[in-house]
């Protein structure tokens, strides 16, 4: 994989100045451009047929005021021998950016995330999940307090999925053009406590069967990523994958997690939910996820 074009969402936010900050230190190494975008919310009122029509000047001030402040941050980018677009859009944000990424043929995605959760996560949601889920190139999300853009450890969750190789070749793509990094393979193996429960009781060895199986494969994984120069472990382990990915992303003290994301939607979404979206919300450190080229 090769990253040449790089879309970069603000808000003139701080989180938005990490992730211009991170996207930058991508595009050198790869030699990519900038694209960036603001996205004009559209206010509640325009949805009400009984809102007063909002003047065309409005809308034309908005664009103005976007475009004046976009204006130096592409200056300074150029300056430093970047080459740098800016766009600005009348849309929702969770849907327009998604959007914008496929028209420009955008190869990733980096933006800022707030990680809200709890009853604020419920109520707002988050535009950096719902292009996480809409997006069909790779996406960057980052927060404030991670910091600057660390690649000398990758974190590279992998459930055997055709999206979870996706992300490993991503993950060996910037190991190769913007590392050297150290790839950690990590895998969680995981049932139900009360299947668990059963099949201890029945005397399955259901761990034992599916370690070994596990262990043959990232192995196998592990051999061609050595054999092509890159350093590389694997770590597989029991339990809930969101919880083993968080817990080994600390002992490794990784700097980007990079993994696959099935891209479910409507029902499907509700009911199963993300691993990947969790992490985007919970990780403390950029996370990077990629959609299965076929569900793109």
């Amino acid at each position: 994989m090769q990253i040449k074009k790089i879309l970069v969402p603000t808000d003139f936010s701080e989180h938005a100045d990490h992730a211009l900050a991170s996207a930058v230190k991508l595009a050198r190494p790869c030699g990519a451009s900038v694209h960036l975008l603001h996205v004009v919310q559209l206010p509640l009122l325009a949805t009400s047929p009984e809102a007063p029509a909002i003047p065309v000047t409005f809308w034309q001030e908005l664009r103005e005021h976007a475009q004046a402040r976009l204006a130096p941050i592409k200056k300074k980018l150029e300056a430093d021998g970047i080459r740098c677009e800016v766009e600005v859009l009348e849309d929702i944000p969770g849907f327009a950016i998604a959007g914008a990424a496929e028209k420009i043929h955008a190869d990733l995605i980096v933006m800022g995330s707030r990680g809200l959760t709890g009853v604020k996560h419920v109520l707002l949601g988050s535009v950096a999940e719902r292009t996480v889920r809409s997006s069909s190139c790779p996406v960057l999300t980052v927060k404030t307090a991670s910091g600057e853009l660390n690649l000398s450890t990758i974190l590279v969750p992998m459930d055997f999925s055709p999206a979870s190789q996706h992300a490993l070749e991503l993950a060996k793509s910037l190991a190769k053009t913007a590392g050297p990094s150290h790839l950690v393979l990590v895998h969680a193996y995981y049932v139900p406590v009360e299947l668990e429960q059963y099949l201890l009781t029945h005397g399955d060895p259901f761990f034992d069967r599916v370690s070994k199986g596990v262990t043959k494969d990232l192995e196998a994984i592990l051999t061609s990523l050595q054999d092509a120069g890159i350093s590389s472990e694997y770590v597989a382990r029991a339990g809930v994958p969101e919880t083993v990915i968080l817990e080994v992303c600390r002992e490794k003290k990784a700097g980007l997690i990079a993994m696959g994301t099935h891209g479910r939607r409507g029902i499907a979404h509700l009911l199963l939910g993300s691993v990947a979206e969790k992490i985007v919300r919970t990780a403390e450190i950029p996370v990077l996820t990629v959609r299965d080229r076929k569900t793109a």
